[in-house]
């Protein structure tokens, strides 16, 4: 089929446009045979994520991006690939083992696995060159360096003998392999090296040992650290140079690092499972038992040796990954945080602004979000906002009960101190914990056991579905004992941390229709499972006025919008639908957006990730555009927008469009009414489209190419329009991370001041009112 698109295109470049209207009209023709479940019309799943991660490295590989923020994109696509080979792949692995394929496959899975091995290698050895041959030579330049071993000055061996002996021998353990000693069990990411000798073992074999590489030592070790000059050593090397001491009774003649990666993927049965907090820990424990899926080794290792270690972990030669350079390049993450250096080596410094109806010290945080709602784009508006609402529900005296749902709360989260401190209160607080969000299930239990402790009611929802729904309701009384809900909805988790780094929706609102939706949706997470062994088509769902719900039907009324706007389409007013999210993958939803497209509708799709739809493909996809924005903050929101003739209809939730999120797990997706909200996101989608420096436009092969500025063009990236746009109409505030320090203790909790977001104020700004008045 690409050839026959590309001969298409040839043919319409020398056509004049009214010939080119009739030729597009013919084509339409030719492909009103095309079936939509035609798997050419679909990008395969893992193959679209690997090109999401080779957009990363492209921001690593692009020298406009400052040196320290290209090592940022390094860690990144390590850490991503790293949670590939964990999960994705491991799903892949699953469906082979059932040789299940799926309609958007475009070959069998073993042999998408054989191109997923391909494309790694690829992307290993481009990463490798990136880091080795480009970056760290210009970091050195930069004074900033990982010297090797014969580069050092003699007080810097000095220093690094001494922090040898005492810090890394003492937790050094040598692991013989021999007949009398089985080969020990390799954990899950971590470096190890394999160590060879002179002479052969008992059983006429190469004699070799194993030492793991201590995981609580930092990998780079600080060798000298001075406001203009930073050096350090791998902690690695300095294991390989000092070998002898840990086998002083023979010769050692090589060291080798290496490192295995092990399936994490699970699967909870409904049926099975008795107690999910126990059956969550005990996979935890197990986790780490899981099957071998790669092996990463150091280019010099030896063939006897890289071919013992697959045999041993049972793998075959495609599970096997030459690393030339440095295993694992996350532990460059110490280079992140040198302070004192030249500001070009990172994106200039941006504290996020506070929201301008939130700042007045003499009105109550309650009153304002009963006045107006208010719309937060993080991280340019400061999550401290959030963090305000739940402090002042926490200490309000009018507030009865807060209700929360937590996905990833991060570590010592200020949430979970609020929650803690308004229930030690005597105030009613639930909160949903979803025991089974990827890696931070250990976080997530130690949490949940605390807010019991607390008194908290803690429900972790159902087992065969993932609570990732993002909402927060506070119940208050107020005048003549009316109880007044509030509501706080979002796109993205409730945690600190991310939040200065993950761009994401937040909405205050006190409208009833959605106030009372929320409720109804805690209610039903609280209560009995009416899912269990029903067939959602027939069953009889929960009333929701307002929001959609997952898995209640949303991909049907996300279908149904866009049907409707199909049905809006005029030869006077072209229909628009943007969507922005994460992923597409929801094979009928592509389905509706194709057969809008041959409608004449205009769609964007703003897609950070994995798109398996294909644009730009003639009778099917001509009117589709896909693009990719990847920077300096991961995007995170999501938010639909239909044109419908010019009134748009606007909704922003938790949910991608995904088969998981549509069948397997409670989302919410909510309306945007106000005109200002409705302005304001309009605007946002608009920044995204026009990004010439960031994006990245989806080919109809499934390949991405960067959209750069034409000549004379102004250089436009929107993300920089945000941090703009914050700096204007925000107010500025002490620095992120000292504004929210004192929420993660409980004795500063209760010094602040009632009001919490006034006193992170840095100028005091009257409003214009009071100024007029005083001139008058």
């Amino acid at each position: 089929m690409s050839k026959l698109i590309n001969s298409e295109r040839n043919i319409q470049k020398s056509l004049p446009p009214t010939i080119t209207n009739h030729f597009n009209k013919e084509i339409q023709t030719q492909h009103k045979h095309i079936h939509l479940d035609d798997p050419d019309l679909y990008m395969n799943r893992e193959i679209s994520w690997l090109s999401f991660n080779e957009r990363v490295l492209t921001e690593a590989e692009n020298k406009n991006v400052p040196l320290l923020e290209r090592v940022k994109f390094c860690i990144i696509f390590a850490s991503n690939l790293d949670e590939f080979f964990m999960v994705r792949l491991s799903g892949l692995l699953r469906l082979v083992a059932q040789h299940h394929t799926t309609i958007y496959d475009e070959e069998e899975s073993e042999e998408t696995l054989d191109e997923v091995a391909i494309k790694v290698r690829e992307l290993l050895k481009r990463i490798s060159k990136c880091l080795h041959s480009q970056i760290l030579p210009e970091l050195e330049l930069n004074h900033i360096s990982i010297p090797k071993f014969s580069e050092l000055t003699r007080s810097e061996e000095e220093k690094l003998d001494s922090h040898f002996e005492s810090q890394v021998f003492p937790v050094l353990t040598p692991l013989a392999v021999d007949p009398a000693h089985p080969f020990p069990y390799l954990s899950n990411l971590s470096l190890y090296l394999a160590v060879t000798f002179e002479g052969i073992s008992e059983n006429g074999e190469p004699l070799l040992a194993l030492v793991e590489i201590p995981q609580k030592i930092l990998r780079l070790i600080p060798i000298s650290q001075k406001a203009n000059k930073h050096r350090f050593f791998l902690l690695d090397e300095l294991i390989k140079n000092y070998m002898p001491s840990l086998f002083p009774w023979t010769q050692v003649t090589g060291a080798y690092g290496f490192r295995v990666t092990r399936n994490l993927d699970y699967q909870l049965l409904d049926n099975e499972v008795k107690d999910l907090m126990k059956s969550i820990e005990y996979e935890l424990k197990d986790r780490e038992q899981k099957t071998v899926v790669r092996l990463e080794y150091e280019k010099n290792m030896p063939d006897w040796l890289r071919n013992k270690l697959a045999t041993v972990l049972d793998l075959d030669s495609s599970d096997l990954y030459e690393i030339d350079g440095m295993i694992n390049m996350r532990d460059l993450a110490p280079l992140l945080k040198i302070e004192r250096l030249d500001p070009s080596l990172k994106d200039a410094a941006f504290n996020p602004r506070l929201n301008i109806n939130l700042v007045d010290a003499n009105r109550d945080i309650f009153d304002v979000i009963r006045e107006r709602d208010i719309l937060l784009h993080h991280p340019y508006d400061s999550f401290a906002s959030v963090l305000d609402f739940l402090r002042s529900a926490a200490k309000d005296d009018k507030v009865l009960a807060i209700k929360q749902t937590l996905y990833r709360s991060g570590g010592d989260s200020p949430i979970i101190e609020a929650l803690v401190n308004a229930a030690e209160r005597g105030k009613q607080v639930t909160v949903v914990v979803e025991l089974k969000a990827r890696f931070d299930e250990a976080n997530n239990i130690e949490w949940a056991k605390r807010l019991e402790r607390a008194g908290a009611h803690v429900v972790f929802g159902f087992i065969d579905l993932k609570t990732h729904a993002k909402c927060t309701l506070v119940v208050r009384k107020e005048k003549n004992n009316y109880l007044q809900k509030y509501v706080h909805l979002s796109t993205g988790n409730y945690n600190s941390s991310t939040a200065k780094l993950y761009t994401d929706i937040g909405h205050l609102t006190t409208d009833p229709a959605l106030c009372d939706d929320i409720a109804n949706v805690f209610n039903f997470i609280t209560g009995f499972n009416i899912l269990r062994d029903q067939d959602l088509t027939q069953m009889r769902i929960p009333h929701f006025e307002k929001i959609k719900v997952a898995p209640f039907r949303l991909r049907e009324q996300i279908i149904q919008m866009i049907e409707n706007e199909k049905r809006k389409n005029t030869h006077d007013n072209q229909a628009h639908i943007i969507l922005k999210m994460n992923s597409l993958v929801d094979v009928k939803i592509c389905q509706a957006l194709y057969r809008a497209s041959q409608k004449g509708v205009k769609i964007d799709l703003i897609v950070r990730g994995v798109c398996i739809l294909r644009p730009d493909i003639p009778g099917v996809s001509e009117n589709i555009r896909v693009v990719s924005v990847i920077d300096r903050y991961l995007e995170h929101s999501r938010i639909y927008w239909f044109k419908n003739c010019g009134d748009p209809i606007i909704y922003c939730g938790s949910a991608d469009l995904m088969e998981r999120n549509m069948d397997r797990r409670i989302e919410v997706v909510w309306p945007i009414e106000s005109s200002d909200l409705k302005s304001k996101l309009t605007a946002i989608l608009n920044n995204f489209l026009i990004d010439n420096c960031k994006s990245h436009e989806m080919q109809s092969d499934g390949s991405y190419v960067r959209n750069q500025p034409a000549s004379g063009e102004k250089m436009l990236r929107c993300q920089d329009k945000f941090i703009e746009y914050a700096r204007r109409y925000g107010i500025k505030s002490i620095a992120y991370d000292q504004a929210i320090k004192p929420l993660f203790d409980k004795k500063e909790f209760d010094r602040i001041p009632e009001r919490f977001i006034p006193s992170l104020v840095v100028e005091e700004i009257q409003p214009k009112s009071l100024k007029k008045k005083k001139k008058k």
